[in-house]
């Protein structure tokens, strides 16, 4: 027998959903919507591909943002985008350019929700990339033309266990990081976990370790 709800509490319900406050997706790319089923499955190799397009587009959502608010780089040789969102609401962009001979790391804050962009603070670093660094992020350059690095890394890491023995584990948590690298073979896009630990992620981790460390940000007022 199927139970029926009296209308009172049916209201009440009704009343709690439209009453409760409405927040603004994050827009998704069409290369992030699911695909439909009924068609022959994917390689992993297809998998990893549309996974990267995806993630590839929705970072040049928020490089277009950061370029509208601050401009572009020139001479741009890395972009890197942090794709999770600050506690402050904001996403992280940083670009490496060369400039006379010398790195420059353009590291920008832009808002996550275009449709409550007034409490986030807006944040620009534009500093001189050191030269230990600078060293490093050149040879990562030259690694990143490797035919051995997949553009989308599969979200696996390797654990120790108690007995010394390893195994891999899924990555279920989503922090992803996006990177367009300049390399001798032509311009390469790549998404690693931030976790991960291959010459893409040390690449990464290395650039935003730069702007980490930095004293030279300048944030204006929400």
């Amino acid at each position: 027998m199927k139970r029926l709800f009296p209308l009172p509490l049916i209201s009440a319900l009704l009343a709690t959903c439209f009453a409760a406050p409405a927040f603004a997706e994050i827009p998704m790319p069409e290369s992030c919507e699911p695909r439909i089923a009924g068609v022959a499955l994917a390689t992993a190799s297809d998998a990893g591909e549309a996974q990267l397009a995806c993630d590839v587009d929705r970072a040049a959502i928020y490089e277009g943002r950061a370029n509208t608010i601050f401009g572009s780089a020139i001479n741009l040789l890395v972009s890197v985008v942090d794709l999770a969102v600050s506690p402050s609401g904001a996403v992280y962009v940083y670009a490496v350019s060369e400039v006379q001979g010398a790195m420059i790391l353009d590291a920008r804050s832009v808002p996550a929700d275009m449709d409550q962009p007034g409490s986030v603070p807006v944040c620009h670093l534009h500093t001189l990339i050191p030269d230990e660094a600078a060293a490093e992020i050149s040879l990562g350059l030259l690694k990143a033309a490797s035919p051995d690095l997949p553009g989308y890394a599969e979200r696996m890491e390797v654990v120790v266990n108690p007995d010394g023995s390893h195994r891999s584990v899924l990555m279920l948590d989503s922090h992803d990081v996006v990177s367009r690298v300049q390399t001798a073979s032509g311009e390469r896009d790549f998404s690693r976990h931030i976790r991960q630990t291959d010459d893409v992620a040390k690449l990464n981790e290395l650039i935003i370790g730069v702007a980490n460390v930095s004293s030279g940000w300048d944030c204006k007022a929400p």
